[in-house]
């Protein structure tokens, strides 16, 4: 049973890595202003609620809880280094962290992968905040926060009281992001 289990992840993994491949194509192909417009729309500032908890390993195998982390404002992205597009933002959250991390930001990455996959890329590319990881329990995780299509890369803005305050399917590019950090601080 275990086989038909990891088979069935791989097909759903690799067909998530594709559409996300062929979303970031087209968006890095178009003009610069129709990208933003997009973004943005994409946004959801919907109903604010509860983030759930969760537990999962960081890349030194130790467990670690969302609840860490409450009291700051959490930038909390879902991505995998098999994901074209989660590898073009990370450079920017790796920014990002460094300026807003004294306003009480902090930036944690979830990642859809196996942590040695995960631990060579964040010393790759000196990764300045927590990274988790996880495989079927990631996902699900994902999907609680309200990501309903399995889709990568995926963010969610979580307020300093744990209230989820805004969601991003997609790519996020710089000036979408400073903006929302700036309306949501």
């Amino acid at each position: 049973m275990k086989p038909l289990i990891s088979t069935l992840l791989a097909v759903a993994v690799g067909g998530a890595a594709l559409a996300g491949g062929l979303y970031v194509r087209t968006q890095l192909d178009a003009p610069a202003a129709d990208i933003i417009t997009v973004r943005k729309a994409q946004t959801d500032r919907g109903a604010a609620t509860r983030r759930p908890d969760f537990v999962l390993e960081d890349s030194e195998a130790r467990r670690r809880s969302i609840s860490e982390w409450d009291g700051k404002f959490v930038v909390m992205n879902f991505w995998a280094t098999w994901c074209p597009p989660c590898l073009h933002e990370i450079p920017m959250f790796i920014e990002l962290q460094t300026r807003y991390r004294s306003r009480g930001v902090q930036f944690l990455g979830v990642a859809i992968d196996d942590g040695d996959k995960v631990r060579a890329f964040a010393e790759k590319v000196e990764l300045n905040y927590p990274t988790l990881h996880g495989q079927l329990q990631a996902i699900e995780i994902m999907s609680a926060y309200g990501n309903t299509t399995g889709g990568l890369p995926f963010t969610v803005f979580i307020d300093a009281s744990g209230t989820i305050v805004a969601r991003h399917p997609g790519v996020l590019d710089e000036e979408t992001t400073v903006e929302l950090l700036e309306d949501l601080l």
